[in-house]
């Protein structure tokens, strides 16, 4: 699978995504791991009431994310 969203491009691989980011032609990989990092992160301060400061990477993982989580027919 290869997605163009928000600036950058995501190819699925074995073993996460390969990203390059459009706006600085930064590449690298996103493991599956780190979505499980991401993921426990973002529910702490969710819980802890934090509004969480993402960092470019972790925008990604999040764009990411929501585009493997959440169907496109979903109604907002």
């Amino acid at each position: 699978m290869n997605r163009q969203l928000n600036g950058f491009t995501a190819t699925q691989t074995n073993k996460g995504f390969h990203v390059i980011n459009h706006d600085n032609s930064e590449e690298f990989e996103i493991s599956l791991n780190d979505f499980n990092e991401f993921a426990n992160k973002y529910a702490q301060d969710t819980i802890e009431g934090k509004n969480p400061e993402l960092s470019d990477k972790e925008e990604i993982i999040f764009s990411i994310w929501e585009m493997v989580l959440i169907p496109n027919t979903a109604i907002h």
